[in-house]
């Protein structure tokens, strides 16, 4: 049950399963959607065929003061804060069979195209040209959720994943997932991005 004041909208959507997508056989899913009352900030839980995941906007400030107490300077930190960032948990929630994600096949549609998140070796050519330091890029590595990974029954991972939208970004979402030797899909619609927080025009 949500906690008091907490905003929860439910409902279901529709996956593709087989190996030929565009024809494959409906299952029903069920997303949910929580609005945590003091900071605004949204949760998505979807749970999909033998398959679960959160998502949780992270505010640009809380990406940035993250990395910057892992080793990254200001100019490095406020560049990935400048990103899409989402706190995530897959969960493989199927009882016998394994499920395998890889992220580089999944896709992020906006009006102006699509696009896959950025699992870490697509950051790593920027860190080198901005010399950053050894330490940082590990760190940066142990934060992110794997590129690619094989679920067994029950397993679950946690950890940030980051597209390549700025910040109020909104944003339809398409997971692809193979369960065994089955490949399946979903799309979640109307993912936002967090925004910059409003701030009082008395602030300095």
């Amino acid at each position: 049950m949500p906690g008091p004041g907490l905003t929860v909208v439910a409902w279901t959507l529709l996956a593709l399963a087989g190996p030929a997508l565009p024809g494959g056989a409906g299952t029903a899913e069920e997303m949910q959607v929580h609005t945590e009352p003091d900071s605004g900030l949204i949760t998505w839980h979807w749970q999909g065929e033998g398959l679960s995941l959160e998502l949780a906007q992270r505010l640009p400030d809380q990406t940035r003061a993250f990395f910057l107490g892992r080793g990254f300077d200001t100019e490095d930190a406020t560049f990935i804060a400048g990103h899409c960032v989402f706190q995530g948990v897959l969960r493989n929630t199927d009882r016998s069979a394994s499920a395998t994600v890889d992220l580089r096949q999944w896709r992020s549609q906006t009006p102006n195209g699509a696009a896959r998140p950025l699992p870490n070796r697509d950051w790593q050519d920027e860190w080198t040209s901005r010399e950053v330091p050894e330490v940082a890029r590990i760190a940066f590595r142990w934060a992110l959720f794997p590129g690619e990974h094989r679920f067994q029954p029950g397993d679950w991972l946690m950890g940030m994943i980051v597209f390549r939208h700025p910040p109020s970004t909104t944003f339809d979402l398409t997971v692809h997932w193979r369960q065994q030797t089955t490949l399946r899909q979903s799309t979640l619609p109307d993912l936002r991005c967090a925004g910059e927080p409003e701030r009082d025009e008395a602030e300095p």
